[in-house]
Order: structure tokens, then C-alpha cells, then sequence
């Protein structure tokens, strides 16, 4: 009798995190998430926006090109990019065009730089990964997108970015998803104190600040973030990282993409599908993605 009541505990107290989550959200709201309009000053590189750009499986890295792309006849890509994005945070996105391409241009209007992405092959579709970093110069901006075949580049997708404000640090961990599913981001500190949506701060100053689809409420993000405050010193040592897929909250196929930003390395991130119903897990709980220290 000892599982299904532990069950029925935690599903009691999943309850409480949407009116919980909305509440919090609505008293940060001029803090956390801001909506404002681009400034009409002219930023350096768009590295400042997106800090890469790659496939999914890591085969092609994208290099930054000066000036702007050339646009003509290229053939049409497009890319569903969600319009809230998370600082330090990663996109997945499934580009696709009825003529095959083999480059993949993202850019940003005002900005004297872009990335190109050569693919190893001629494609109709392929999965990227848009990393953003973590101080982007704006709260609202406009991502270009576009492909080519070789010569110039197609017809331009635009969608308007907004920015969700979340902590960073030395060490942030978070995670984002493509459904309505509840899933959650598991982080072990080098104590051994682990945070996640049901004990949301360490010792150690680790803390779980956006915690998304609380008990299948859908409220946008679609995202999860932990992170060690900047001017704290994050404790060194090894971190544990999982996901767990609470519920699919009647999803049938999940993306996931967690990004692992650590002070003087380059950022990881690693990607997965969750196709089950859920466990309803707490403490403990969840898919290993990865051990790094710090």
C-alpha cells in the first residue's frame, strides 16, 4: 500500500505548482518576463543573440559570416521556431523545404554578421539546434531564417523573439520541450542536494526558477531552468543531471533539448524524445543526460 499512496501525495502536490507557478509569475512578472520593444541600436555580432548553430546530431557546426547573405531564386525553408525563448537556453527546430538544400542561413535584422550552416548533404529536412546566450541584448527581436541550395538563399522566414528573462550563472542547467507535457529538470549538486520542482533550493545557493506545465497547466515556456546566481561561488564538483517526463499530458511524442552552461566551457547540449505517459515522479526520478564538473 506504501507506492500508491506515495503517489497519490506527490500527485496532490503537483496540483498546487500551477496556482502556484501562475501566482509567482504574476508578482515577478515586471522582473522576470519583460515585453519591450527593440531599441534601434545596432549590436556587434549576432553571437550576442545565438551563440551557435548546429545540426542535431553534431555532425556540421555553423561559422560566422560578415555582412548579410545574398537572397534570389534559393529554394523555400522554413523552420517552426517557438516565440519565447529562454536565456542560455536551446531550441530544437525541423527545417524542411520541397526542394532539397544544403545550407541553412540564421541572421538578425541590424546586425552586420550571420550564421551559415553548410549540411553534409543535399536535404529536404533536417533537425538544428539554435543555442542562445545568456545576456542577449534585447527582450524582443526578430530571427531570420533561410536556405540555399548552393547559390543564393531563398525567401526569408521571419518570427518575432521573446525573451524570457530566467537566472544564469557559472552553472545553469535547463531544459526545453516542443508539447504540452509536464516534464522536469533534475539537478545533484557536488553536496548531494538535488533540485527539482518539489525542493527548489540548495545550500549551495543552486535554484529552480521557471518550472513549466506545472500538473499539464500550459502556460508557454515549455521550459525549466537551475541555475548558481552570478557573484555566488557554485560549489565545484561533480553535478547530476536527469529529466523525468512527469506526464505527456495526453502528448504522444516529446522533444526535449537540455543545455549545460558552465563558466569557461563551451556549452553542451544533448537532446531526447520522451514517448511514454509519464511516471508522476519525484525525488530521484528520471532520464540520466549527463555527469559534469565544475
Amino acid at each position: 500500500m506504501r507506492l500508491p499512496v506515495m503517489r497519490i501525495v506527490n500527485a496532490i502536490r503537483r496540483l498546487w505548482r500551477p496556482a502556484l507557478t501562475l501566482g509567482v509569475l504574476l508578482l515577478a512578472m515586471p522582473a522576470c518576463i519583460e515585453w519591450k520593444q527593440p531599441t534601434a541600436v545596432e549590436e556587434a555580432t549576432i553571437a550576442n543573440y545565438v551563440a551557435s548553430v548546429q545540426t542535431a546530431d553534431g555532425q556540421a557546426i555553423a561559422v560566422l559570416k560578415t555582412g548579410v547573405p545574398s537572397f534570389g531564386d534559393g529554394p523555400v525553408v522554413t523552420a517552426p521556431i517557438p516565440d519565447l525563448i529562454v536565456l542560455g537556453g536551446t531550441i530544437q527546430v525541423f527545417a524542411t523545404s520541397p526542394l532539397p538544400f544544403t545550407k541553412v542561413a540564421v541572421t538578425i535584422p541590424g546586425v552586420n554578421d550571420y550564421w551559415e550552416l553548410t549540411l553534409p548533404s543535399p536535404t529536404n529536412n533536417q533537425p538544428l539546434l539554435l543555442v542562445f546566450g545568456q545576456n542577449i541584448p534585447k527582450t524582443v527581436f526578430d530571427l531570420h531564417f533561410a536556405g540555399s541550395s548552393g547559390g543564393a538563399y531563398g525567401a526569408v522566414q521571419s518570427t518575432g523573439v521573446n525573451v524570457i528573462t530566467v537566472g544564469t550563472g557559472d552553472v545553469q542547467v535547463n531544459i526545453t520541450w516542443d508539447s504540452k507535457a509536464d516534464v522536469d529538470l533534475h539537478v545533484v549538486d557536488p553536496s548531494g542536494a538535488e533540485i527539482y520542482w518539489a525542493d527548489r533550493n540548495s545550500l549551495t545557493g543552486g535554484h529552480l526558477d521557471l518550472d513549466s506545465n506545472a500538473g499539464c497547466a500550459s502556460d508557454g515556456p515549455r521550459a525549466e531552468n537551475v541555475f548558481w546566481p552570478s557573484g555566488l561561488v557554485a560549489p565545484h564538483g561533480d553535478y547530476i543531471v536527469r529529466v523525468d517526463n512527469w506526464s505527456s499530458c495526453g502528448a504522444g511524442l516529446t522533444h526535449y533539448v537540455v543545455t549545460v552552461n558552465a563558466k569557461g566551457k563551451v556549452p553542451r547540449v544533448f537532446t531526447g524524445t520522451f514517448t511514454d505517459a509519464g511516471d508522476g515522479g519525484s525525488k530521484g526520478a528520471g532520464r540520466s543526460i549527463t555527469l559534469f564538473s565544475y
